[in-house]
């Protein structure tokens, strides 16, 4: 699928430079191209690189080689090309090529031969063995940023209050494209999921077998929803402030943000409760994608990031706050400190400064782990005789762990082009019993360093 947008002012649907020059002949693919939701239109109604539609669809039948139109409400794009190849503007074995890859695509597919689903499948959906494979993704997934003073994990004896607006919900754990393109309504709620998935409560409630106190404080605007002191009084009977953070529902366009922090009430729910009661305050963020927390780093004691983990999130969320999972997830991005470091990549120009609030890579957990012994089999690296790198690993902790064992490069100068600052190259993720030192080794190939110039050639 080609992308929406453009490069150097020119649109990538229209792009005889990229979908033909580059995909087809550079690259070699013989594959469908399809393009974005009506991208074709657009050209015409948004982007106003053609007069019209006609235009359009001419420029891109005639420029690039795309297959097919993305869009299932609208017969513009198969009338006006009929009409093209009818007068002759279009040639008829320009359609062919588009046509024989479509069917090859679906003979590859075996959609001749079985066009139709497994109907049996059916049972299948919402089965107990997809609910454990969804909650075990997000149990790897999830994030431990701050751990100040051990607070967590919580113990079972320990008075938490419960405060926030994506604690208790569970369409906000899972967003857009989630019973509807927005996800769920306000008036929905949860009730349309008519008992499909669980909420952090549920599954704080699942593993002490009590009701958690919970006050929900504010809405996901940070509108407030009760008088601040009531909360303050209820927080002072309690060991400990649990807050959870978050998004409302969106998806695509729908979710693009003038600011990266989250909202004002949100925030200052943390600030306050932390100052107002002395209590240690954890913070969960159920987000997708890292918006600004200002103050609220130093507010909080600890700082979990669950990101968007689905309908059936609240249980591991639930697990690893109480120690059931010792968290082992790592940041697949460099969380910003500021808005100014909104495009900030561990990758990045070397040159380019490099202090995000939380690197690329970077997550905690409950054990404390040590590296030593690091080794390269060889100090030469070449095309053909790749480097073995060994590092041994020991958990000096109380808990077994699970660790992302990540190797990255750094090249101190590379020919008329900057470095990268670092880049992942390779990783393992290992199990550590208590006490147990393991040796892990990772692989380097000269071809994982390689990139392309701006006349695509491919160096080393």
């Amino acid at each position: 699928m080609e992308s929406y947008g453009v490069v150097n002012g020119e649109p990538v649907v229209m792009s005889q430079q990229y979908l033909q020059g580059l995909l087809r002949d550079h690259l070699g693919f013989k594959g469908m191209l399809v393009t974005d939701w009506g991208e074709i239109n657009n050209q015409a109604t948004i982007y106003k690189t053609a007069s019209n539609i006609g235009q359009a669809t001419w420029a891109t039948l005639n420029r690039t080689s795309i297959d097919m139109s993305m869009v299932a409400d609208d017969s513009s794009f198969a009338v006006t090309t009929l009409d093209l190849v009818t007068r002759g503007v279009i040639p008829e074995e320009r359609i062919n090529e588009s046509v024989a890859r479509i069917l090859q695509l679906k003979k590859d597919l075996g959609l001749f031969e079985s066009p139709f689903a497994d109907s049996r499948l059916q049972a299948t959906v919402g089965s107990a063995q997809d609910i454990e494979a969804a909650r075990n993704a997000v149990r790897e997934s999830i994030t431990l940023l701050k751990n100040a003073n051990d607070v967590l994990p919580l113990k079972q004896s320990d008075r938490i209050l419960f405060v926030g607006p994506t604690l208790n919900s569970t369409r906000y754990m899972a967003v857009g494209f989630n019973i509807h393109y927005q996800g769920p309504s306000d008036a929905e709620g949860d009730a349309v999921y008519q008992g499909f998935g669980d909420t952090v409560l549920q599954g704080v409630q699942r593993i002490t077998g009590v009701t958690p106190d919970y006050i929900e404080g504010v809405d996901i605007d940070g509108q407030p929803l009760i008088d601040f002191g009531a909360i303050v009084r209820a927080a002072k009977d309690a060991d400990k402030i649990v807050i959870g953070l978050g998004e409302k529902n969106y998806a695509e366009a729908q979710g693009n943000i003038g600011s990266l922090a989250l909202p004002d009430g949100q925030l200052n729910l943390v600030g306050a409760l932390a100052q107002a009661t002395a209590k240690p305050v954890i913070v969960v963020l159920i987000e997708g994608r890292p918006r600004i927390l200002n103050h609220v780093v130093h507010a909080a004691s600890a700082i979990v990031q669950a990101y968007l983990p689905g309908t059936y999130g609240g249980l591991p969320i639930a697990e690893v706050l109480y120690g059931l999972v010792n968290p082992s997830g790592r940041l697949p991005y460099s969380y910003p400190a500021t808005e100014s470091q909104a495009t900030t990549t561990l990758w990045q120009s070397s040159y380019s400064e490099y202090n995000p609030q939380w690197a690329f890579g970077f997550g905690l957990g409950y054990s404390k782990l040590t590296y030593s012994n690091v080794s390269l089999s060889s100090n030469v690296l070449r095309p053909g005789a790749p480097v073995k790198a060994t590092v041994s690993i020991t958990n000096n902790g109380s808990r077994e762990q699970m660790e992302a064992v990540m190797l990255f490069t750094n090249q101190e100068h590379r020919f008329n082009l900057a470095p990268d600052n670092l880049r992942l190259r390779t990783f393992n993720k290992v199990h550590l019993a208590v006490g147990e030192t393991k040796k892990v080794t990772l692989e380097l190939k000269a071809e994982d360093l390689a990139y392309w110039t701006a006349d695509l050639k491919k160096r080393i």
